[in-house]
């Protein structure tokens, strides 16, 4: 590890760094939500004044929700001649407000046992959402599709347009009052075999997609009245439109172009009326990294530029906002003109200045496993370099999720310090097509933590990495293939998990309703084969840890419980071994708080410090 001072403190990482979420655009004004760790996680809309100075635009509310747990899109914005209206679910108060072009805000829903989200403005007096019910007599959170009126209170939560199917996402309105949404059941999730559904005015229903396999999602409706979406039935998922009862699709190209759909969320691409028909701004993900550019009316894909992450929203008047980051800058919003490709940054979500010669940037590595399968992860060499240093793994949650190559404060807060770091797209990751997601099913536990021990060992013997110093750190389900490399491989000296997931079984049983069929694919059917699930968790196996473990956990976690952590703990400490747990209260699942979060990496740094001097 390196002597020399490093940029980036753990207090960086908790006050210098806000989480962006989505932009608006109305008339020559821009809008955007931010949440600052220094101010309590409080998720905000902010905007800038003539000045240059940021303005709070909801002071006293938190505009974050946490439909189906994980949230995503708590607001919604229609623009008017005297400023925009917005409509939000303000978590402090469980209720959903709108704030006036005046700058009033009033409350539209009762306080009572449901949670909305995914707003979409019908018109300006009403709007669409999500709404997931949790009252106690159900057995389990409820979900449907409602319409709320923005002028009175709507006792009864909502007139309520869809409901019978387990899960709603993306609901989505036309010019001529069309509604559509993507819907799907238990055990399935939104990457495996989902609906899309369209509303008549009159009421009559039309299945526009439902084929089993096949995940259809992110609905949107065109000006000439087709409905646009995104399907991987060739196992990519790539631009479908259905029109006059009839679904087309519009190319056939070897990516994905979306994410995987964890949270509620506008559609992540924009529909740009030409003078032969609609080109799509969209961004596509190809070897690794993230493109953007327009789908042409032809299938031709004219690219505007390439980055490390990208993420768009619909158009409004010929422009969009995008979510980028890069390998070597923190990650911003922007404007994206579509006609010119010039992009105009809003806000950066870390001010923090780091010598650009003091970056660590990624290198994409490959590397192939025993039966040949080809895996890949983003190697972050220490800088200053070091010879055969220590290397730092990280197994990303999910586990149907991603790293991309992306700058991050957490990463350069290692590298700065001579630990090299390894973020591991095991099988199973997502922006790779169908196959290679759909690996892990019935592997989790296997695969990812072979394909994390397999990276590791392979830099060792590029000379990348000192083979007696190598750690591994995850959260989630990270924590999970963390906490298995472990307890399955004596190659790692020390490892940290954070929220992980310890007892199979007890994730199955205690889990959030979204999650809760998640390992019927990812391990076995529960509780039929629940031999399974406790030959892969590593609750069972810690007399084969060999190393010391670190434990860091938030105590209103719903998603990985408190008791994972705590059984763990417990676990390992019985056997004799080392191992610390940290609680922080008020924590869900992930930290949020700067305190926490200060905490959380000094802790980790001591940590690694330690087992390896």
């Amino acid at each position: 590890m390196s002597s020399s001072p490093s940029p980036v403190s753990a207090a960086d990482l908790a006050g210098k760094r806000l989480r962006l979420g989505d932009g608006f655009i109305c008339g020559d004004d821009s809008y955007w939500v931010q949440s600052d760790p220094a101010d309590g996680g409080r998720t905000t809309l902010v905007t800038r004044d003539p000045q240059g100075h940021l303005v709070d635009l909801t002071p006293g509310y938190d505009l974050r929700t946490s439909v189906h747990e994980y949230g995503g899109t708590a607001v919604a914005m229609l623009c008017q001649h005297d400023g925009p209206l917005a409509c939000f679910y303000d978590r402090c108060a469980g209720v959903v407000v709108v704030r006036e072009p005046t700058g009033e805000f009033r409350e539209v829903s009762e306080v009572g046992p449901w949670m909305y989200g995914n707003f979409q403005f019908l018109d300006n007096r009403h709007v669409v959402a999500v709404r997931e019910d949790h009252s106690p007599e159900l057995p389990e959170p409820q979900d449907s599709i409602v319409i709320l009126d923005l002028k009175e209170a709507n006792p009864g939560s909502g007139h309520t347009v869809a409901q019978g199917a387990d899960f709603y996402f993306s609901p989505t309105v036309s010019d001529t009052g069309w509604i559509a949404w993507m819907e799907y059941d238990h055990p399935s999730m939104p990457w495996g075999s989902t609906r899309i559904i369209a509303l008549a005015p009159d009421g009559t229903r039309h299945t526009v997609a439902h084929t089993p396999g096949v995940s259809s999602v992110h609905p949107q409706w065109a000006p000439d009245g087709s409905l646009y979406f995104l399907s991987d039935e060739s196992g990519y998922w790539n631009f479908h439109r259905w029109a006059d009862g009839e679904v087309t699709r519009l190319h056939d190209h070897p990516y994905d172009f979306c994410i995987t759909q964890w949270v509620l969320c506008p559609p992540p691409y924009a529909l740009l009326p030409g003078e032969v028909g609609t080109r799509v701004g969209c961004s596509w993900w190809q070897d690794g990294f993230c493109h953007v550019g327009i789908l042409e009316p032809d299938s031709h894909l004219t690219e505007l530029g390439v980055y490390g992450s990208a993420s768009l929203a619909p158009a409004v008047s010929g422009k969009s906002v995008i979510s980028v980051g890069t390998p070597t800058t923190p990650a911003s919003l922007a404007i994206l003109d579509w006609n010119s490709g010039e992009l105009v940054q809003l806000v950066q979500e870390s001010t923090l200045h780091i010598p650009a010669g003091a970056i660590s940037v990624p290198e994409l590595v490959r590397w192939h496993a025993s039966n040949n399968d080809e895996v890949t992860g983003w190697h972050y060499p220490p800088n200053p370099g070091v010879d055969r240093p220590p290397l730092l793994v990280l197994s990303h949650g999910g586990p149907t999720s991603f790293s991309p190559a992306v700058f991050s404060l957490v990463t350069q807060y290692f590298t700065s310090r001579g630990i090299a770091v390894l973020d591991v797209n095991y099988s199973g990751s997502s922006t790779m097509g169908r196959a290679y997601r759909e690996r892990l099913n019935g592997n989790w536990g296997i695969l990812d933590v072979r394909d994390c021990v397999d990276g590791a060992q392979h830099l060792a013997r590029l000379g990348l990495a000192d083979p007696a110093r190598m750690a591994i750190m995850g959260g989630s389900a990270g924590g999970f293939t963390t906490l298995g490399a472990l307890t399955t491989t004596n190659v790692f000296s020390a490892g940290i998990s954070m929220y992980g997931v310890a007892d199979l079984e007890g994730l199955a049983r205690d889990t959030d309703k979204f999650e809760s069929h998640y390992t019927d694919a990812l391990v076995a059917h529960y509780p039929e084969e629940v031999e399974i699930y406790h030959r892969r968790s590593p609750i069972y196996h810690v007399d084969r840890l060999s190393c010391p473990l670190l434990l860091l956990q938030g105590t209103e976690d719903k998603v990985v419980p408190l008791n994972q952590a705590q059984s763990m703990y417990d676990a390992v400490r019985a056997k004799g071994l080392e191992a610390e747990l940290v609680l922080y209260d008020g924590e869900g699942h992930g930290f949020r708080q700067a305190s926490t979060l200060e905490d959380a990496y000094t802790r980790i740094l001591t940590f690694l410090t330690e087992v390896w001097s």
